[in-house]
């Protein structure tokens, strides 16, 4: 159950309890518990806010991966600049 094992490891990493984060996060004390012991029900809203709290994508916070479709700007840049890929700009018309 990764979700249940992360929360509790990045809650720990980061030196606060579950009831902070659910306060900070704006998600009921009741779901992170229900999350930790494996009985849940996932809204993506309270994950992306927790993540957001928690400092990690919502991927890494569910997997405990890197999430494999983000990229950050260094590795965009060298995506580009590697001559493996085509960029195409376009301009959009503001109504």
């Amino acid at each position: 159950m990764k979700l249940a094992d992360n929360l509790k490891r990045l809650c720990k990493l980061r030196g606060i309890t579950l009831s902070k984060l659910a306060k900070e996060a704006g998600v009921p004390s009741q779901t992170l518990h229900n999350w930790t012991i494996g009985r849940r029900s996932i809204d993506p809203e309270q994950v992306k806010e927790v993540a957001k709290c928690l400092e990690v994508s919502m991927y890494e916070l569910m997997f405990d991966e890197d999430d494999p479709y983000q990229m950050n700007s260094g590795e965009i840049l060298s995506e580009i600049f590697s001559g493996d890929v085509r960029v195409t700009l376009h301009r959009i018309k503001k109504k």
